[in-house]
């Protein structure tokens, strides 16, 4: 058996749903979406009913009835297969990845933020690779010695030169989209396998409120043409800036913007796309954006609860950002307490290394957080009872003897298994550890300097390959007018 507990997470009554979700009904009905889209787009909107006036686009009557159907149905199907009791158990099993897109590093050696460059992006592919991380979400670093205009190509071909294989990494430019194909036809070894489950994300981002922006729309109906792949919006709305600040205000007016979206990706693609924002919060403290912190898991709560009410689904907590500029107490405490809140609500892929939420990586921190999330997966490690274990004979013959059972060969066989053995935490008692002083962060701090340095480049490619993948990089610089400062 494994230790089974789990936090229930519900944060409005049926009632204050409902009403959220007539507000958002309301105010979807009165609120454009301001689309800087193509002729092909704003074609698809009509068809489906939509009315286009410049770039506004207003979704009347029989529209929204058409797409709270299709959202009817979705949530019926998703009833249908779960049903609509609490959430079965997700299971003990623990993994990690790597995330971010920061253009700051924290640095090893000084603990201090400087501007990410291409060497802390090839040093972080091969010590992923060394820890045995199996995905990274984005990138962690996009490097500013990179031009902008073909950055994020750049940095996944980076990343494909240095690691076992691709990652994904956002497109940030239409431009550059064909080039991030080229270079997964080089790895797969021809363009025809190139689908649209390649490993890159062409997200329509939405500026919230209610806002597409050129280049985005550009980059999804480009991604839809070249790789079938269908439109895909998404949203990091900040509360208190872009929307209300309070959690039933953002609530409303995002989902009235994913209502909205639903629309879209119906109209394209005859497809739903759910309630899929993920807010932040503006901190009139700091005047800046903040995505750590109880109040950022209320709102991103309030938007999974909207989601299991349109859609369903069960809604969880995502804490393991952190808002520390530092490897630190602060990042410490953070990190521990939201994997904790994440796992106990269902949660079993953890985001490893990043501060600042995203926007600073460091290696330092991503071994403290291995080490937290290994804390986590063995508690909920598997309790086998058996004959062997629970060693009957081993209690006869020692207890008359005492408290001797570090001697036992029982003790030497199980030990490793039963004992969670940390890389960093100092379990010594008091005088042990006055003995050898030693400080949980330097302990870390020391293990990723040996990590990086011993770390191999882990890439499978061919010298043929690798020189066609460079060959790209280098006509993408050309195309954009950007030269590199390496």
């Amino acid at each position: 058996m494994r230790l089974r507990a789990r936090l229930e997470v519900e944060l409005f009554s049926p009632e204050e749903v409902q009403r959220i979700a007539a507000a958002a009904i309301r105010l979807w009905g009165e609120l454009p979406l301001r689309i800087q889209g193509s002729d092909e787009l704003f074609d698809y909107l009509l068809d489906y009913g939509c009315r286009v006036d410049g770039e506004r686009v207003f979704f009347p009557q029989p529209v929204r009835g058409k797409v709270l159907d299709r959202i009817a149905q979705a949530k019926q199907a998703w009833l249908e297969a779960h049903g609509d009791g609490p959430p079965p158990w997700p299971g003990s099993e623990i993994d990690v990845f790597t995330h971010g897109q920061a253009l700051l590093a924290c640095d090893l050696e000084t603990n201090r933020l400087r501007p990410a460059v291409c060497a802390d992006l090839e040093e972080w592919c091969r010590v992923a690779d060394a820890l045995g991380v199996p995905t990274r979400s984005h990138p962690t670093f996009i490097p500013t010695d990179f031009p902008p205009g073909c950055s994020d190509f750049l940095t996944f071909a980076t990343i494909i030169l240095n690691s076992r294989q691709p990652h994904r990494v956002s497109v940030y430019s239409a431009r550059m989209l064909p080039y991030f194909i080229e270079a997964l036809a080089v790895v797969k070894g021809s363009r025809e396998v190139v689908g649209a489950d390649a490993e890159f994300a062409s997200v329509m981002w939405v500026n919230s409120p209610f806002m597409i922006t050129r280049e985005n729309a550009e980059i999804a109906m480009e991604a839809r043409r070249l790789l079938g792949r269908p439109i895909a919006p998404s949203t990091m709305p900040v509360a208190g800036a872009a929307t209300p600040v309070t959690v039933a205000g953002q609530a409303a007016q995002t989902t009235a913007e994913a209502l909205a979206l639903n629309a879209l990706t119906l109209a394209v693609d005859d497809g739903t796309c759910g309630i899929m924002h993920n807010p932040l919060v503006m901190d009139m403290r700091a005047a800046s954006h903040r995505q750590a912190g109880p109040d950022v898991i209320l709102h991103r709560a309030a938007t999974h609860e909207m989601h299991r009410h349109f859609f369903g689904g069960y809604p969880r907590i995502f804490g393991f950002n952190a808002g520390a500029q530092v490897v630190g107490p602060q990042a410490l405490l953070e990190k521990g307490l939201g994997m904790a809140l994440d796992v106990m609500s269902g949660g079993r892929s953890l985001g490893i290394g990043c501060l600042a939420a995203s926007d600073v990586g460091s290696l330092v921190q991503l071994l403290l957080d291995y080490e937290m999330a290994m804390a986590l997966k063995h508690l909920l490690r598997e309790v086998t009872v058996d004959n062997e274990r629970l060693g009957e004979e081993t209690i006869l013959q020692t207890v008359p003897q005492g408290a001797r059972f570090m001697e036992t060969e029982h003790t030497a066989r199980f030990y490793r298994e039963e004992l969670w053995l940390p890389m960093f935490l100092d379990f010594r008692n008091p005088l042990g550890w006055q003995r050898d002083p030693s400080d949980i962060i330097e302990r870390a701090r020391e293990r990723a300097r040996e990590t990086a340095t011993a770390a191999e480049n882990q890439c499978p490619l061919t010298p043929a390959q690798q020189e066609a993948v460079r060959a790209l990089m280098a006509e993408a610089r050309a195309e954009t007018g950007g030269t590199s400062k390496r």
